[in-house]
């Protein structure tokens, strides 16, 4: 959270465009203590802006705000902050979930698309049946030939382990 909070910040003193206004709240999705720990984070930059937690209820229902002090604010009595709260910690989440995926989707398949010849499918292919990159990595040419063309097989092999040579020649691959 401070680390999150500190960069913001941060690009603002550099005179980052995209960053030029500061924001009047800063809404945290987590309760008093991350309100605090980005309260401090604010304060060290000598501002003033506020900071409130979203705290949520057992069925991850925003209930409260918290305050940085360990305070709450109700507002479940007042209808429209509590759905306006609610809409907004909803996009946060949605947002938190596909960025995550984003990087898994990066780190999953990258060193498998440096490889000629295995694209989307094939790659999924070698996950789904090898569940990992580094068992991928332990497969015998006759095994990943199992989930890939022989040729497809060969290549891949030979990426993981380049100073193997295989039996299959050139012509075969193609």
């Amino acid at each position: 959270m401070r680390e999150v909070i500190t960069r913001r910040l941060t690009s603002w003193t550099e005179g980052d465009e995209k960053f030029s206004v500061l924001p009047d709240l800063f809404l945290i999705d987590g309760g008093s203590v991350h309100a605090r720990i980005a309260s401090e984070a604010v304060g060290s930059f000598s501002l003033a802006i506020p900071v409130l937690g979203m705290v949520k209820d057992d069925r991850h229902r925003t209930r409260a705000l918290a305050l940085p002090d360990g305070g709450e604010i109700g507002i479940s009595s007042n209808p429209a902050v509590f759905a306006f709260i609610g809409r907004i910690q909803e996009e946060t989440h949605r947002f938190a979930i596909e960025y995550q995926r984003s990087l898994r989707r990066r780190k999953i398949g990258s060193s498998l698309d440096a490889i000629n010849g295995v694209g989307p499918v094939r790659r999924n292919a070698l996950l789904g049946h090898f569940k990992t990159i580094a068992a991928i990595a332990r497969a015998d040419v006759e095994e990943l030939g199992k989930v890939v063309p022989k040729s497809t097989a060969a290549l891949v092999y030979e990426h993981f382990h380049p100073s193997a040579k295989t039996d299959m020649k050139e012509e075969e691959r193609q």
